[in-house]
């Protein structure tokens, strides 16, 4: 694999990926494309624009599978690494959103595999949560609001660590990260039929584990 500069790999916090209309969307994938193809010419700087349009969303799911910041940044950056170093495999087809879709099934298939080395009982999130990559993320108008709404997310990360990980996984692409069942079935490699009624068991498990850890319905 050729070497990825630490720059072209380097996490920024503070971007993120913007939801786009059709036509955005072709254009955005069109680009991407390209971007590969300078990549496999050699051009490693290329790969940055991936990087950064796709970072938080990439974080963000490893950080629901896991609950640790720490881990989460590991498996994020990794997913970066494993992807640069597979391009020549990467086979987008004109499907559309195909390299973030690719990205996302690579950063969901290595969370699983930290859940399955470390065999440890799972714990909620703690130290601090960039707010703008948190899944639960809500920015209230008052400062009783703020509490309650940081309360309530407190008691979702701990429920949603409670759901296994084959449900969790599908309740974080569809219900944290709103991404179309199309793209997660892409994504995990699962009938849209499957999907459906994992998101619904997974929809329950959460209701029942947060009942559990003493938030609302």
């Amino acid at each position: 694999m050729s070497p990825v500069t630490a720059a072209a790999l380097a996490l920024d916090p503070g971007a993120s990926a913007e939801p786009a209309a059709d036509a955005p969307a072709r254009a955005r994938d069109a680009e991407e494309a390209v971007l590969i193809e300078r990549c496999l010419a050699g051009e490693v700087e290329a790969f940055r624009p991936l990087v950064q349009r796709y970072q938080r969303v990439a974080f963000a799911v490893a950080l629901r599978m896991l609950g640790s910041p720490a881990d989460a940044e590991d498996v994020a950056q990794q997913a970066f690494v494993d992807a640069f170093g597979a391009l020549d495999r990467f086979r987008g087809e004109g499907r559309a959103h195909a390299f973030s879709s690719w990205l996302l099934r690579i950063a969901v298939n290595r969370s699983k595999d930290v859940l399955k080395s470390k065999k440890r009982t799972e714990e909620p999130l703690d130290g601090e949560v960039r707010g703008g990559e948190a899944a639960f993320a809500h920015d209230p108008r008052t400062p009783e609001a703020n509490v309650a709404s940081g309360e309530r997310r407190r008691v979702l990360e701990q429920a949603l660590l409670d759901v296994p990980p084959k449900y969790r996984e599908v309740l974080v692409l569809k219900d944290v990260e709103e991404l179309p069942y199309e793209e997660i079935r892409v994504i995990l490699r699962l009938p849209i039929t499957t999907l459906k009624i994992r998101v619904i068991r997974a929809r329950a498990m959460l209701r029942k584990a947060v009942e559990q850890h003493g938030g609302e319905r």
